[in-house]
């Protein structure tokens, strides 16, 4: 991989704007806002523009969910489909085709959410949302288990979706050895590792750590479509010569179990095994399902016009949750105006407008 530079990443607010008032003893807001990473970051700013009272609260730390990636992974998408703040110093050096490292991501996302002051509370995870539109009430717990009750005339649900892995269903997934995120890796070395999975993960947890490890990588696809996926991903590495040492690859195959251990594979020419220390399963992800069944009964369906929960008035939907591969943020117009998310924050605009009848800024 490419050299990558050093870099410390904003350290996360837990303070609150002067905008803010307190009604019977609860902290009141005109929408809350749950999840700050990209796109709760934007909708946050788009409603605070507004004149909003406004607050996002976060379970862990901004953009957590990028954080469980490791810091040097290349991202797939360029700069101009995710940057948020296009005076981002970033663009001017690298360019708005540049494929960000995921800490230079985190990095930009935090000194946005610095720059605008954005109304944040970390550490503060959502339990429950009560009563209904105009009157929501959200039971919150921070990270020491102390509860907080929060009252939003509208709620804005920005969580993503991947808060919790696929799993396959086989035995043995569940075992400590078995990790479903690829983070921190420089210290694993003389490993027999497996990987499952045939996305871009799998592709840079292998670049990353075949050099000083044994590599078994199992995918469904087809050997032509793992190539091709290669040939993309180094391409965006910047290493299209790159190449995959100490590494097999399965494709058209699958593992049936992982227990003890031991791999059980089922490959075009019959059943093997092989004898693992690590395994990477990394298969995709889902949102919270208990958090979207408490609050919505599951049903994730809403107004394709203004992101509106069909089961639940006042609630909204946004980002990963309302189009889970959708990867344009929406604040760039300058950089890719015709990206989706430019009009997707359209809506939610004009969406808030109505419903707090108030001009545009």
């Amino acid at each position: 991989m490419r050299p990558q530079p050093e870099m410390t990443v904003a350290a996360p607010m837990n303070s609150m704007s002067a905008n803010q008032g307190t009604v019977d003893g609860r902290t009141h807001y005109d929408v809350i806002v749950v999840g700050c990473g990209g796109w709760g970051l934007a909708v946050l700013k788009v409603l605070s523009d507004m004149g909003l009272r406004v607050l996002g609260i976060e379970r862990h730390e901004i953009c957590h969910n990028l954080r469980r990636y490791m810091k040097h992974m290349v991202m797939h998408s360029v700069l101009s489909y995710m940057i948020l703040d296009p005076e981002d110093a970033i663009v001017a050096r690298k360019g708005d085709e540049y494929h960000p490292l995921i800490e230079e991501l985190i990095q930009s996302y935090s000194d946005f959410a610095a720059k605008f002051n954005l109304p944040i509370k970390t550490h503060q995870e959502l339990v429950d949302i009560e009563g209904a539109k105009d009157n929501f009430v959200l039971a919150v717990r921070d990270s020491e288990g102390r509860a907080l009750r929060l009252k939003a005339k509208r709620v804005v649900l920005a969580t993503g979706s991947y808060d919790e892995p696929n799993l396959a269903g086989i035995p043995g997934e569940s075992n400590g050895s078995v990790q479903h995120y690829f983070h921190e890796w420089e210290h694993i070395k003389n490993k027999r590792i497996l990987f499952i999975g045939g996305g871009f993960s799998s592709a840079d947890g292998i670049i990353a750590l075949c050099p000083r490890n044994q590599i078994l990588w199992v995918v469904r696809k087809s050997s032509d479509a793992v190539e091709k996926m290669l040939t993309d991903q180094k391409t965006v590495w910047g290493q299209p010569d790159a190449q995959l040492v100490n590494t097999e690859i399965l494709t058209d195959s699958q593992v049936t179990s992982l227990e003890n251990n031991t791999a059980v594979v089922q490959t075009p020419s019959g059943e093997t095994t092989w004898d693992y220390d690590l395994c990477y399963m990394l298969i995709g992800h889902k949102p919270n399902q208990g958090l979207c069944t408490r609050l919505l009964n599951g049903n994730l369906d809403f107004n394709e016009e203004t992101f509106e929960a069909c089961e639940r008035p006042g609630v909204y939907l946004v980002g990963a949750l309302a189009k889970k591969h959708l990867e344009h943020i929406g604040l760039t117009h300058n950089l890719c105006p015709d990206n989706d998310g430019v009009r997707y924050i359209e809506r939610i605009r004009s969406a808030m407008q109505k419903e707090f009848n108030c001009n545009r800024t």
